[in-house]
């Protein structure tokens, strides 16, 4: 039987049999809730939404396993059936299978979401850039709530009320709505698709409007 785990920001399929593999997925590049972590973008990416938890997260990458699993056993443990397979699980999203190397002939070690409910698919560059800046946001503001700030930042008037401020710029949650502002200015999608995958209209609202 396959089994899943998220490790930092990797969730980690083991598949089992006469043919064990380990397949990774980079939750940064793929998961909107993990990509403030990222300093980097690949020219394609894609991102499940905000409200796709972690455990929903594994209970799918342990689908995939078992599919994986599947294939092997009746492709008599040859890699040649995975390689560029997309699978569906039970949510109705879509998960390709491939290598690191991108070589056919390699063990699988890879695999992505590509579509489906709550997946934004074939994210650009610049779109997935402007993306985590939203979500480096919300963490900095998530991060003044723990240290017990409780300071109004989605509210725009104060917000520039607090950048006026001596030093305010220096501020984490000012600072990171002037990187998401310039991120989202140099974006392709609209405000809606940031607005859906991360489930915070209010937060884009801030961008915007200060």
């Amino acid at each position: 039987m396959a089994t899943a785990s998220i490790t930092g920001a990797v969730v980690v399929v083991n598949v089992e049999g006469d043919t064990p593999l380990r397949l990774d997925m980079s939750l940064q590049r793929h998961s909107y809730r993990h990509c403030a972590t990222s300093t980097t973008a690949g020219e394609l990416n894609s991102l499940l939404y905000a409200a796709v938890d972690n455990a929903t997260i594994t209970a799918e990458a342990v689908e995939v396993g078992e599919q994986i699993e599947g294939l092997l056993a009746k492709a008599k443990g040859s890699w040649k059936a995975l390689f560029g397979k997309t699978l569906t699980v039970g949510s109705g999203r879509t998960y390709l299978v491939d290598n690191s190397g991108l070589n056919p002939n390699g063990s699988p070690n890879h695999f992505f979401v590509t579509g489906g409910a709550n997946v934004w698919a074939q994210v650009s560059q610049a779109d997935y850039v402007a993306a985590r800046d939203v979500r480096r946001l919300e963490e900095a503001i998530a991060t003044r709530r723990e240290r017990g700030d409780t300071y109004d930042y989605v509210n725009p008037k104060k917000l520039n009320e607090k950048q006026r401020e001596a030093g305010g710029a220096a501020n984490p949650v000012v600072a990171a709505v002037l990187a998401a502002r310039v991120s989202l200015d140099a974006a392709a999608a609209d405000d809606t698709a940031f607005i859906a995958v991360s489930g915070r209209k209010d937060l884009v609202s801030l961008i915007r409007n200060t």
